[in-house]
């Protein structure tokens, strides 16, 4: 009877063990593709954010093309001018008009010169980003492609797992209250549902148990989980048990530590 009790449970365990598995690798699937993904959208938003940058410069430009073309028609214009005064205040007034004008167009057009040289940087520095982005761009769209198509086969075997799962449990009659228990065992002990007793010592966790305990697991009248690491317990004969059994051991009281639920094999 032992024997076909922990079959059922150790089939069960295989199926869902290598369901967690899969689940994992689907949970770690996207893992690279989103730090690929980030540095996507970092280079986008710096490609996005140069990009105004070299609008304003643009502008910029602009302004000052504009400014400067005015300054030169003001000198032009001023220079005219000398040709027709006929007093000495008028020829001073208007050569410091002039000056004025020959300056601020010189000053006008060192700005324009050192504002277009800063535009073809950030130009050049623009197209330089546009071609990483391009190549993150495609690299992504790759990812995306590969995961997708490793996705769907991943999927594909959870979901031959889970209907594996389900299959032991039909076939084998497990209640869903003890398949939802040893399925949260499996999952959080890393796939060791199941662990016998040697020598009144739990395999799992290798704590001591009382005695009264021990007797309990032996006589399968319940399926019994360990008071300390969750699973399920058989009781496995050693070459040490019979000395084992006739040492003196303190049996303690499992009062605080017995689970809230217990399972007749009746369930099975």
């Amino acid at each position: 009877m032992q024997k076909e009790v922990f079959t059922k449970l150790e089939k069960l365990q295989d199926s869902l063990k290598a369901k967690f598995h899969v689940e994992e690798e689907i949970k770690q699937l996207p893992h690279e593709l989103k730090i690929k993904k980030a540095q996507l959208d970092k280079l986008r938003s710096d490609f996005e954010e140069l990009n105004l940058n070299v609008q304003t410069v643009e502008k910029e430009c602009k302004t000052l093309r504009f400014e400067y073309d005015n300054a030169v028609i003001a000198h032009e214009n001023n220079q005219k001018q000398m040709e027709v005064i006929s007093t000495q205040r008028e020829f001073e007034a208007l050569e410091k008009q002039i000056s004025d004008s020959h300056i601020l167009e010189q000053n006008l057009l060192k700005q324009l010169h050192a504002k277009e040289k800063t535009l073809t940087q950030l130009k050049e520095e623009l197209e330089e980003k546009s071609v990483v982005l391009n190549e993150v761009e495609a690299e992504v769209k790759s990812e995306e492609a590969k995961y997708d198509a490793i996705l769907i086969d991943k999927v594909s075997q959870k979901n031959q797992l889970e209907n594996e799962c389900n299959s032991i449990v039909d076939q084998y009659q497990i209640s869903p209250e003890l398949f939802k228990k040893f399925s949260s065992i499996v999952k959080n002990k890393d796939g060791s549902g199941i662990v016998p007793i040697h020598d009144n010592v739990c395999e799992g966790c290798h704590m001591l148990l009382p005695i009264q305990f021990v007797n309990e697991v032996r006589s399968l009248e319940n399926i019994e989980f360990c008071p300390y690491c969750s699973r399920v317990l058989y009781y496995e004969e050693t070459e040490l048990s019979n000395s084992t059994d006739s040492m003196e051991i303190e049996e303690g009281s499992l009062s605080t530590f017995a689970d809230d639920d217990e399972f007749d094999l009746d369930s099975f």
